[in-house]
């Protein structure tokens, strides 16, 4: 199954967001964008950066993305243009690794 395009359209159906841009925005500050945070959340750890010649930076980040109380593992790799801008590269991992159902009984 490609859980990557399963929590990518569900978080889009949430709030316009898709996986990438959480995971941009969750590795560097911390926290999931407004628009998905009641239902997503993140644990990012910077592993390695790297300064290129050109004066951006490559960061890859391994960490926990919640999402509807499924836990994804994820590696991904971030770019900073020198200008500061912000974008993923890559994803190289991203599978689940817990979750759990609720019944509601009436």
């Amino acid at each position: 199954m490609d859980w990557l395009s399963t929590a990518d359209s569900y978080l889009y159906l949430l709030g316009r967001v898709g996986v990438e841009q959480v995971l941009c925005d969750g590795c560097l500050s911390g926290r999931t964008p407004a628009a998905v945070s009641d239902y997503a959340s993140i644990e990012p750890e910077l592993v390695r950066r790297t300064v290129e010649d050109d004066g951006g930076t490559a960061e890859t980040y391994r960490g926990t993305l919640i999402v509807a109380g499924v836990r994804y593992s994820f590696e991904c790799e971030l770019f900073a243009d020198a200008d500061g801008a912000y974008f993923v590269t890559s994803i190289g991992r991203f599978g689940p690794v817990e979750w759990s159902t609720k019944v509601q009984v009436a």
